[in-house]
């Protein structure tokens, strides 16, 4: 390095009666020179076993890629206060133990002195550090078998998963560390992924309840930067040595945010995944204030293992609510079912049973059936039949839904057409329940659809509109937009809670009482079933007493570019 002149009162640095910098062994002491530019020209081997980093070639700030030092108390040091940045300022450093928390977690306690290096004019052109190894804090003793049995006597204890989470907590706070989270992931309701914090606990209250706050105020999300620890990257343990001001500026979203991290106080982290059946269902993290103590491999393997085995009774609980769900939904089906069931099969019979006893005693008498009497009694008997009939449809066709078998045979329709003939065949029972019908369909829709499968989806929307319309007007809409077909029907009805409106759309639920309209509950989960395996989407917007509109769309898929543009109105449909 030219132009810097070594004093020996400077470059020559002793350590009490140690030799100078030149007779002493190098394998056994690190060595750092960096000039003010932050360009490296020394860093032996001990150096790099010291820091636990590879020789860098530049730093910026003074600071060691990936390293923190730390004060006595554990919190972050900034590299300006440090060895390394004070001689670079100009200020002798004499020999004393500093703690440096290591990229990989680890810790290290380093006997460090550090010199300013001035050029011919006076100036600090470089700082040489000096490092020697430190005895290492002695470790904590951790009884894990004790740990682990009492983990396991707790989650046996309730098949309420909710309940033991925050006592499961209590067991590895404070014996890992200060405080702990439990964050889970479970499907949604249309199922999409949802983050949320099951548990959380520190050891100081005040604490405690920043954490709550913070925890309340910022929820995990994973598509923000710092939302989430990598942890949930599949099969990762996720270490974060300290919680910098530099880690606090990366992840706050805001001012607040910020504000909250630096009162929780800096911390270091392990975090482990909650993995069972090859999947993953959340993060068990363990947050230590004193990052001198370092994570060690005993409380690493620890920690996995508290984190399987809860992953375990998680999965447990959630296979037993379903469990439980899936018996209760079953009853409350077979008992709806036999009513459904029922309802038609008791007019069949009684006018089976009439028309039986009047053919005989007119037989008897020498009389001719009368044509209208039976003509009569066989419409009633085929409206019965064909309500039966659709009864069993419905549940074949939840049956082929839940093993997979439900099959498309896709053709060129036009939307339009469609809904006009459905239309057409509510008509008559429309018009006898006192129900305007209407459609506003001006131009033809074409896609490539199964025409069968369509028509039930439609058919379904309509009946439900006439269902649940009040005798008022039902309005079917058919329009495109670009590659997608849309279709509205609205009625003007009893409308749907708020927190019914996702619901109806699963196997068996209903927005209203059995007492007061009949049906299995199954039509709109068809249609959802139905809609999403054309790709498209189906949706509700009601409110109680408001009416609704279920809102269809469509991909209209691999057609002609000339059809996306409709040019003529389709003409009139008889009837509708």
């Amino acid at each position: 390095m030219s132009g810097i002149t070594s004093p020996a009162s400077e470059a020559c640095v002793t350590d009490g009666d140690d030799p100078p910098l030149s007779t002493r062994v190098m394998d056994a002491e690190g060595v750092v020179l960096v000039e003010c530019t932050g360009r490296v020209t020394v860093f032996n081997a001990q150096a790099a076993a010291h820091f636990g980093i590879p020789v860098p070639l530049h730093i910026e700030h003074a600071r060691l890629p990936g390293c923190e030092w730390v004060r006595d108390d554990g919190t972050p040091l900034p590299p300006r206060d440090a060895p390394l940045g004070r001689a670079l300022a100009g200020e002798p450093v004499d020999a004393s133990v500093w703690h440096v928390l290591r990229p990989d977690g680890t810790r290290a306690a380093l006997r460090c002195a550090a010199v300013p290096v001035r050029s011919g004019d006076g100036q600090v052109a470089a700082a040489l550090l000096r490092t020697h190894a430190v005895e290492p804090l002695p470790a904590s003793m951790l009884d894990a078998p004790r740990l682990l049995a009492e983990a396991g006597a707790l989650l046996g204890t309730s098949v309420d998963a909710e309940a033991q989470l925050e006592p499961l907590l209590k067991l590895l706070v404070p014996a890992l560390g200060e405080g702990a989270l439990l964050i889970l992931r479970t499907p949604g309701t249309r199922g999409e992924e949802v983050v949320r914090v099951g548990a959380a606990l520190h050891a100081d209250a005040g604490r405690h309840a920043l954490l709550r706050d913070l925890l309340t105020r910022y929820p995990p999300d994973p598509p923000r930067p710092g939302g989430l620890p990598q942890v949930f990257v599949p099969g990762g343990v996720w270490r974060l040595p300290i919680l910098s001001e530099e880690h606090v500026a990366a992840i706050a979203r805001d001012a607040e945010h910020a504000r909250l991290l630096r009162e929780l106080g800096p911390h270091g982290c392990l975090s482990v995944p909650l993995g069972v059946r090859g999947g993953m269902s959340g993060t068990l993290m363990v947050l230590r204030s004193n990052v001198l103590r370092a994570f060690g491999p005993e409380e690493e393997r620890l920690l996995t293992e508290l984190a399987h085995r809860t992953a375990l009774y998680l999965e447990n609980a959630r296979l037993y609510r379903e469990a439980r769900e899936a018996v209760r939904q079953r009853d409350e089906f077979l008992g709806i079912a036999s009513h459904e069931l029922k309802t038609p099969l008791t007019p069949l019979s009684l006018k089976v049973q009439l028309l039986q006893k009047q053919v005989v005693s007119l037989s008897r008498e020498g009389k001719d059936v009368p044509t209208e009497r039976v003509a009569e009694a066989l419409d009633v008997v085929q409206r019965q039949v064909r309500r039966l009939s659709g009864l069993v449809d419905n549940l074949l066709d939840v049956s082929r839904i839940t093993a997979g078998r439900l099959r498309l045979e896709l053709e060129e329709l036009d939307l339009a057409s469609v809904a006009a003939e459905i239309l057409y065949r509510f008509s008559a029972a429309a018009a006898q329940a006192g129900t305007e019908l209407g459609l506003e369909a001006p131009v033809p829709v074409v896609g490539r659809w199964d025409r069968l499968r369509l028509e039930q989806v439609v058919t379904n929307l309509v009946s439900n509109a006439l269902k649940y319309g009040a005798g008022r007007p039902v309005v079917v809409g058919v329009e495109a937009q670009g590659p997608l077909a849309r279709l509205t029907v609205k009625d003007h009805g009893i409308g749907i809670a708020p927190g019914d409106l996702s619901r109806i759309f699963e196997r068996f639920e209903r927005a209203v009482s059995d007492r007061h309209y009949g049906g299995l509950g199954l039509g709109l989960y068809i249609t959802r079933q139905i809609v999403e395996a054309f790709g498209g989407t189906v949706r509700a917007v009601s409110a109680p007493g408001a009416g609704a509109t279920f809102i269809l769309e469509l991909p209209r898929g691999d057609i002609p570019e000339e059809w996306l543009v409709a040019h003529a109105a389709p003409g009139p449909t008889e009837g509708a």
